[in-house]
């Protein structure tokens, strides 16, 4: 129960100014990051049992995954929030052991937290 907890707490922390900066360094991406980044990051978000996804934000990533358009910024966007807000550890995890691009995301992602 804990780690539920520490997760909303974890939600409430991130402001929108929070979400907008951290969207905007998604825009900045290559291709080739989003092919390997967005799929591992549904995974990590698909594979937690939380509820916290039962909303827009979940709305519109299982949308862009229906569409094959998961691997897209708006999709690498989407996720990203979703994963602060479920999954960060798995987050930084994943772009961490990614190309160069993505470590340097994580860096400044933990730089804006």
């Amino acid at each position: 129960m804990a780690q539920i907890h520490d997760v909303e707490e974890k939600e409430v922390g991130l402001s929108e100014v929070q979400i907008s900066k951290i969207y905007e360094l998604a825009r900045h991406v290559s291709h080739e990051t989003l092919d390997e980044v967005c799929p591992a990051l549904l995974r990590a978000i698909m594979a937690t049992d939380s509820k916290l996804l039962k909303n827009q934000l979940g709305r519109v990533i299982f949308h862009l995954q229906k569409n094959d358009r998961i691997n897209t910024v708006i999709g690498l966007q989407k996720l990203l929030e979703a994963s602060l807000k479920i999954a960060p550890e798995e987050l930084f995890k994943i772009l961490e052991s990614a190309d160069s691009d993505a470590q340097e995301l994580a860096q400044k992602i933990k730089e804006l937290l």
